[in-house]
């Protein structure tokens, strides 16, 4: 009878102060989604059956100690997304004492997921304690889609073609992708992804199926495509909110043209590739698409075997901190390193001035067994981000268009790292160092848009347009 008091009040106080914050609060922060005409009716129901709830056990008046315990949680705005999917992120549970500092990182993993433009979580007090109301704007999951990006940061390798995206399948964060691609490295690919299956077993899993052409980046070469045919699969296993553990494996078949054999093993010019992998990985970061507190660190490897042709392995870590200084400021590290055992094929190299670059040297390549790189930089915010609506929500798919985010950051980094071949004796005349400042243009989809400007120890400049937090 008392959790049915409790239940009550709460839902009762829950329902006015929803509406109160929609009345008086709402037209002051413009930016703020409004709610639903199903999740006010919700409301309206919830109210009316907790005001008999509350006067059947009105004598019972909830402990003063009790007054900022949560007693629920309610999840608004996720029409598509099940309530499971936001609360598994949320360390915060029914039972705890309130605590802003955990509410803020709470509403950070479910941003994290990629699947909503905004979140918020706003605490309510009641005679009962505290509700949470998670509200969440929700992004366009299903839809044809055009392909136009660009490869190993460089704008001149454009890819294009179309495909077909769900984000977010039977609203548990399950993502299927297919999609060709022509332009730079063209290709096909089916690419499936369910972050949660087995329950409280916290297991992940994933699929994919491909064929590309990749352009070849050893300079021992003229340039050439290599012919990548394979299909993998993995699954692993989440611990707590931060911890992972998994394993894959996969096949595939690398062609090159008969003037190139000399670049695969197998003297046909056509290499068998399977290949089996393991990794590990600590995640603490408050905020993926921009970073600033927490942890992440990786360790992995990947075993490569063909009886008569290859045996090698490639294994590394990748340890990144962002610590957080004040009113806004971050100051962030990372430290990685990739490397080979074994006779490394020159298409399994380590590289420089593709995925990877030295910003100040961002268009120096250079490739070897092993590689190191190693960055700090400083952000700070211009112009905190700030949500716009640019159409009407009664129109199709006019929704999409609210909590689109907008705002400005700035950086200021210094990048070194080096590659070399497993012969060669590691000196600092081998490493490409760099330096320098830019804005971050925080926007919707693409995150962030960095306009830097870096220079090397000769202080010769360059001009950086670049897409996504440099790390």
């Amino acid at each position: 009878m008392a959790s049915i008091v409790l239940a009550g009040y709460c839902m009762r106080f829950w329902a006015l102060k929803v509406l109160e914050f929609q009345v008086n609060i709402l037209p002051i922060q413009s930016e703020m989604m409004s709610f639903t005409i199903k999740s006010v009716l919700l409301l309206w129901l919830c109210y009316l059956a907790a005001g008999f709830a509350g006067f059947a056990g009105a004598q019972d008046a909830p402990a003063e100690d009790d007054s900022l315990i949560v007693r629920q949680i309610v999840f608004a705005g996720n029409n598509k997304t099940k309530d499971a999917v936001l609360a598994r992120e949320m360390k915060t549970k029914i039972g705890d004492r309130f605590d802003e500092q955990k509410i803020e990182l709470d509403r950070k993993r479910i941003q994290n997921l990629q699947l909503f433009t905004r979140v918020e979580i706003q605490p309510m007090q009641t005679d009962a304690g505290i509700v949470l109301l998670v509200y969440v704007a929700e992004r366009w999951y299903v839809f044809p889609y055009p392909i136009l990006y660009y490869s190993e940061r460089d704008w001149k390798k454009i890819s294009y073609g179309a495909g077909l995206i769900h984000q977010n399948f039977r609203g548990r964060n399950i993502k299927l992708t297919g999609s060709f691609w022509l332009g730079y490295n063209p290709g096909a690919e089916f690419f499936y992804s369910n972050p949660w299956i087995g329950g409280t077993k916290q297991l992940y899993s994933h699929f994919r199926i491909s064929a590309n052409k990749v352009q070849n980046k050893s300079t021992e070469f003229a340039p050439f495509d290599e012919s990548h045919k394979g299909i993998g699969v993995g699954f692993g296993k989440r611990w707590g909110h931060h911890t992972y553990l998994g394993v894959s494996f996969g096949y595939s078949q690398l062609t090159v043209p008969d003037q190139f054999k000399a670049a695969t093993v197998a003297k046909t010019g056509s290499d068998r590739l399977p290949s089996g992998s393991v990794s590990f990985r600590y995640d603490s970061r408050d905020l993926y698409e921009y970073p600033k507190n927490g942890w992440r660190f990786e360790l992995y490897a990947t075993k490569t075997s063909y009886p008569g042709q290859l045996d090698y392995l490639r294994y590394g870590v990748d340890v990144r901190r962002y610590q957080p200084l004040i009113a806004g400021v971050s100051l962030a590290g990372r430290i990685a390193g990739d490397f080979g055992a074994g006779d490394t094929p020159v298409y399994s190299r380590a590289y420089l001035g593709y995925q990877e670059r030295i910003r100040g040297h961002f268009n120096a390549h250079r490739e070897g067994d092993n590689r190191a790189v190693a960055s700090l930089e400083l952000r700070f915010p211009i112009l905190p981000v700030r949500y716009f609506n640019l159409g009407p929500e009664n129109i199709p798919f006019g929704s999409y268009a609210d909590n689109l985010p907008f705002g400005i950051s700035a950086g200021i980094f210094a990048d070194t790292g080096a590659v070399w071949q497993k012969e060669e004796k590691v000196d600092k005349d081998l490493f490409l160092s760099g330096f320098g400042f830019g804005l971050h243009i925080h926007l919707p989809y693409v995150q962030v848009l960095r306009l830097e400007k870096g220079f090397d120890a000769s202080g010769h400049s360059e001009y950086i347009a670049d897409v996504g937090v440099w790390f």
